[in-house]
């Protein structure tokens, strides 16, 4: 119900990947353990990669897509 009209602009998700590549780069400076590096590696690699695809993936609503969703098919 409310997560259909729930919505937010593709810079907001770009800052949020961007807050997780910082802390992924904090643990990855602070920490001596390889595992805990490795780990590290992926959520930036992956934060980065979700921070440059929001704005391709993420399309702003326009008024047509305001409302109720259209019904579903039997």
């Amino acid at each position: 119900m409310m997560r259909d009209n729930w919505w937010w602009p593709w810079w907001v998700s770009t800052l949020i990947d961007l807050g997780v590549v910082l802390v992924a780069l904090v643990v990855f400076v602070a920490s001596s353990r390889r595992a805990v590096r490795a780990v590290a590696v992926l959520f930036v690699l992956g934060g980065l990669i979700a921070a440059v695809m929001a704005p391709i993936v993420m399309t702003e609503k326009n008024d047509g897509m305001k409302g109720d969703p259209p019904p579903m098919m039997p």
